[in-house]
C-alpha cells in the first residue's frame, strides 16, 4: 500500500476521511487520543489539530484523531505501523470431545471481540480455517468503547453491525460457502447483539441486562452473510451481559466438574467456576493492555511479536521475524523475569532507575506502561480469588481458553501473581469449537439455551473484598 494520500476537505476528522480511501488507521482508543497509534505525517495542507490551525511548511507528525483538514486539499504520509492489523491468527486448535463425523459441511465462527476465527468442518475433520482482526477495532479495542458507539445514533449501530458482517464474509470467502449446511457463531454478548443489529447500550449500566440472551436461527440472507440465502445461521446463547456463547461453549466443550475453573483470557476475562453447589460465574475487565493498548511497544500476537522472553534474556518472536513489538505472554514473562533478577521492584518500578527497559532495539517498556500491564494482571488474579471467596471453595484446576492463553507460560503467570498456584490446562479455542459443534448438531441449542440459565452471576464490584484484591495484586511477589 502506498504511504502518501491526498485528502478532501469535508470536516472530518482524518481518521474518517482516510477510511474513505480504504486505509484504516488503528484507533484502539475510539479516537479519543489515548492509544496515540493513528500517528501520520502532514506534508502540505492548513489543518486543525487540538483545535489549533497550522499551515504546513514543513513535515509535522499528529494523530489523525485529533486533526481536520482546512484547505481544500493536503497530503500526508501513514507509516505501515499506524494501520490497524486486518489479518489475524486463527486458533483451529482445543481440547475437548471429537467433533461429530456428520456427513455435511457446516462453518463454525468464533466471534472475538478482537479476532474472528473461522473453520469448515466435514466428516468431523477441519479441512480449512481463516481468520482476522475483527474491524469493528476502527470503533475502539473493547466491549464498552463498542457499546458507546453503538449508543450514539442508529447510523452508529449500523456501522458495528456491518464492520463485523464484513469481517465474517472476508472469511467466509476464503473457506468457501458453496456446500455448506449451516452456519453457528458463537461470540460474547456484545458481539452476538451487534451480530444481530441490536444495541448493546442496556448491557453499559446497571443492572447490565442485555436485551436478549437467546437468538432466532436466521438465513444467512437476512444477516447478508456471504452464502447461499438460505443456509440456517445458529448463535450460541449468552448466560448474561458480560458473560456470553463463548464461555458457555467453553462450559459444554470442557465438561467442566466440580473443582474446576474456566476462565477465557482476554480485554474482558470471562470466568466460569463449577462448584459443589452448582456452577458460578463473573467477568474482570482486565483490559486491553495485554493485547498491546496503551503500551508503546505492545503489539497483539502477530508475526514480529515478542511472545516469549527466557530467563537468561533470549527471545522468542512469532514468525521468526525481528523484533517489532512485544504481545502479552511476552509481557508476562518480561514480569516475571526482570522481577525474579531483581530489575523490577515489588510496585514494578525499574531498579536501577531508569526511563525504560530495553528488551530488543526499538523494543522497550517504560513503568507507564508496567503499571498498565500490573493493573490487568491484577483484575485477573482478583477475578479469580473473590470467585473461589464467595463460592467458598477453592479451584483444584483452572482450564484456560482463549487467543491471548495461546502462548501463555502459566509459570510464568504463576510468578507475578497472575494466577493463582494450581493445575494449570490450556484448552485453546473452545469458543470455535463450540460454534462447530452446534453447526454439525443444531439440535444441541435448547441443551445450551437450558445450560444459560444455570450459572449464578457474581458482579465483583458489590463483593466486599474485591477492591482489597485488586490493590493486592498490583504488586509483584
Amino acid at each position: 500500500m502506498k504511504s502518501v494520500w491526498e485528502v478532501r476537505c469535508d470536516g472530518q476528522f482524518l481518521t474518517a476521511a482516510l477510511a474513505e480511501q480504504g486505509v484504516i488507521l488503528d484507533q484502539r482508543c475510539n479516537g479519543s487520543g489515548r492509544c496515540r497509534r493513528c500517528r501520520v505525517t502532514l506534508l502540505s495542507g492548513r489543518w486543525l489539530v487540538e483545535d489549533r490551525e497550522y499551515p504546513i511548511a514543513e513535515p509535522m507528525e499528529v494523530l489523525a484523531c485529533r486533526c481536520r483538514l482546512l484547505s481544500p486539499s493536503g497530503t500526508v504520509m501513514v507509516p505501515e505501523d499506524s494501520l490497524t492489523e486486518t489479518t489475524g491468527h486463527t486458533l483451529a486448535s482445543w481440547h475437548a470431545a471429537p467433533l461429530p463425523a456428520t456427513g455435511e459441511t457446516v462453518i463454525g465462527i468464533d466471534l472475538g471481540t478482537t479476532t474472528i476465527a473461522a473453520a469448515k468442518l466435514q466428516h468431523g475433520r477441519i479441512v480449512a480455517e481463516a481468520g482476522a482482526f475483527n474491524r469493528q477495532n476502527r470503533y475502539g479495542d473493547n466491549v464498552i468503547s463498542r457499546i458507546v458507539h453503538a449508543g450514539k445514533n442508529p447510523a452508529a449501530l449500523a456501522e458495528l453491525t456491518a464492520a463485523a458482517i464484513e469481517t465474517i464474509n472476508e472469511l467466509l470467502q476464503q473457506l468457501g460457502t458453496g456446500s455448506v449446511a449451516r452456519i453457528a457463531i458463537s461470540g460474547n454478548t456484545v458481539m452476538a447483539l451487534l451480530l444481530h443489529g441490536m444495541d448493546p447500550s442496556a448491557i453499559g449500566a446497571a443492572p447490565f441486562l442485555p436485551p436478549c440472551r437467546t437468538f432466532p436461527v436466521k438465513p444467512a440472507a437476512s444477516l447478508a452473510l456471504a452464502a447461499p440465502p438460505d443456509v440456517p445461521v445458529l448463535t450460541l446463547p449468552c448466560i448474561s451481559g458480560y458473560l456470553g456463547g463463548d464461555i458457555l461453549a467453553g462450559w459444554r466443550e470442557t465438561g467442566l466438574r466440580p473443582g474446576e475453573m474456566l476462565a477465557d483470557l482476554g480485554t474482558n476475562c470471562e470466568i466460569l467456576f463449577c462448584t459443589s453447589r452448582g456452577i458460578f460465574g463473573t467477568t474482570a475487565a482486565a483490559g486491553p493492555a495485554f493485547e498491546g493498548a496503551a503500551i508503546a511497544c505492545g503489539r497483539r500476537a502477530v508475526p514480529g511479536a515478542i511472545s516469549h522472553i527466557a530467563a537468561d534474556g533470549s527471545l522468542t518472536v512469532i514468525g521468526n521475524e525481528t523484533p517489532r513489538g512485544i504481545c502479552g505472554s511476552g509481557m508476562i514473562d518480561f514480569l516475571a523475569v526482570w522481577r525474579a533478577t531483581g530489575r523490577l521492584t515489588e510496585f514494578g518500578r525499574l531498579d536501577p532507575p531508569a526511563p525504560t527497559a530495553g528488551i530488543a532495539p526499538g523494543v522497550t517498556l517504560s513503568e507507564s506502561d508496567i503499571e498498565q500491564l500490573l493493573k490487568a494482571k491484577a483484575a485477573i488474579s482478583a477475578g479469580i480469588q473473590v470467585l473461589e471467596e464467595h463460592c467458598g471453595e477453592t479451584a483444584s484446576r483452572l482450564k484456560l481458553a482463549g487467543g491471548f492463553a495461546r502462548y501463555l507460560e502459566p509459570d510464568s503467570a504463576k510468578q507475578i501473581g497472575m494466577l493463582p498456584d494450581r493445575t494449570i490446562e490450556i484448552v485453546g479455542n473452545t469458543s470455535l469449537s463450540g460454534a462447530l459443534r452446534l453447526a454439525a448438531e443444531p439440535e444441541l441449542l435448547p441443551q445450551l439455551e437450558a445450560m444459560s440459565d444455570e450459572p449464578t452471576e457474581v458482579l465483583l464490584n458489590t463483593e466486599p473484598g474485591f477492591e482489597d484484591a485488586f490493590i493486592d495484586g498490583l504488586l509483584l511477589p
